[in-house]
């Protein structure tokens, strides 16, 4: 797996298939617990090695699914209590 932009294709149990948005033949599996946020299939995300230890983050606004952002949203609340 390389560094970049990736679509969270499918969620099975305790893995995730991510896309490459860049090169779009590139798919890899990754598992769900090393994400930053509680992800949902349609997700962008950015992956990236950091101190031998992969670190993700949730791109907002590229992401077009209603149910990440209400997902999103609900945690940040969460966050604030």
């Amino acid at each position: 797996m390389k560094a970049g932009l990736y679509k969270v294709e499918k969620i099975d149990g305790d893995v995730t298939v991510v896309q490459s948005i860049q090169a779009k033949h590139e798919r890899f599996t990754f598992p769900v617990d090393e994400f930053s946020h509680e992800v949902v299939e349609g997700d962008i995300v950015e992956i990236w090695q950091e101190s031998g230890k992969w670190q993700t983050m949730y791109k907002e606004e590229k992401t077009k699914t209603a149910n990440s952002h209400i997902k999103d949203f609900i945690k940040r609340i969460s966050n604030q209590q």
